[in-house]
């Protein structure tokens, strides 16, 4: 693809987004291929909304466990950015209409403190572990906003931020080193109704592999996690629809509770 069609494509995705409801696929001349021509999208659109004045808040790193991956017929992680207009502390509401097939997913989410520089080798979850200065429970709102998305290369879905919408977070506890990321167990109530549970180690065995393999993904496309960002680590619970009313709280052990509301 060339640079030319890359900048075509985030303007299409851009000027989609504002409007609202679902994207139409783009044409397919302009439809990424390989997952580095996706996130050459992906960091265009950033690109172009810094220019706006726009600021980014973090990243999403989404289908890091089985049972996300096998909703989306998936078979590897995908990362998104997130802007700071779109990301909230609990709790949160977000009005429903407009928004095209809702998700909530139950997530830990990390503040990272300092700069992850890029590493020879790569990172694991133990070189990255000094990074993060905090841990919290937290909820992505997604939309499944391409109506194809059954049948798009992961590289489509990637170039449009892998279905972000906004996150909501929760209380950072910053003496989360005491506590095992990947025993701990989440759940998902909308309006008092348990919609399923999952623990930490759905986000690829660690949460802070998900970090890790973020930070190696960005090392790729020349760039880094920088301090202050928030990452989300991946849905540890089904992804459930909702709609205007629903109360969703997602707790997770020894992290507290978030929660976002639908008006």
């Amino acid at each position: 693809m060339t640079p030319e069609n890359m900048k075509k494509a985030a303007a299409m995705l851009i000027r989609a987004r504002d409007a609202g409801g679902a994207i139409p696929r783009l044409p397919a001349d302009l439809r990424p291929v390989t997952m580095q021509e996706g996130y050459a999208i992906q960091d265009e659109v950033m690109r172009l909304r810094a220019a706006s004045g726009m600021e980014q808040a973090g990243w999403k790193v989404g289908c890091t466990s089985k049972v996300m991956q096998e909703m989306l017929g998936l078979d590897e992680p995908g990362g998104g950015a997130v802007l700071a207009a779109n990301h909230h502390t609990s709790p949160a509401r977000q009005v429903a209409s407009g928004l095209t097939n809702p998700v909530a997913e139950c997530e830990i989410a990390v503040r990272i403190g300092q700069d992850v520089e890029p590493r020879e080798g790569g990172h694991d979850r133990t070189t990255v572990a000094g990074c993060v200065e905090a841990c919290m429970a937290a909820i992505e709102l997604a939309e499944l906003r391409l109506p194809e998305h059954a049948d798009m290369a992961p590289a489509e879905k990637v170039a449009d931020d892998f279905f972000q919408k906004l996150i909501v977070t929760g209380e950072e506890i910053t003496a989360w080193q005491s506590l095992d990321l990947a025993a701990l167990r989440a759940t998902t109530t909308v309006s008092g109704v348990a919609r399923g549970e999952g623990y930490g180690e759905a986000s690829l065995g660690h949460p802070l592999n998900t970090v890790a393999w973020l930070a190696n993904c960005l090392a790729e496309r020349g760039t880094r996690l920088v301090a202050g960002h928030v990452v989300l680590t991946g849905s540890l619970v089904e992804a459930v629809l909702v709609e205007q009313g629903d109360d969703i709280v997602c707790a997770v052990e020894g992290l507290g509770e978030v929660r976002l509301t639908m008006v």
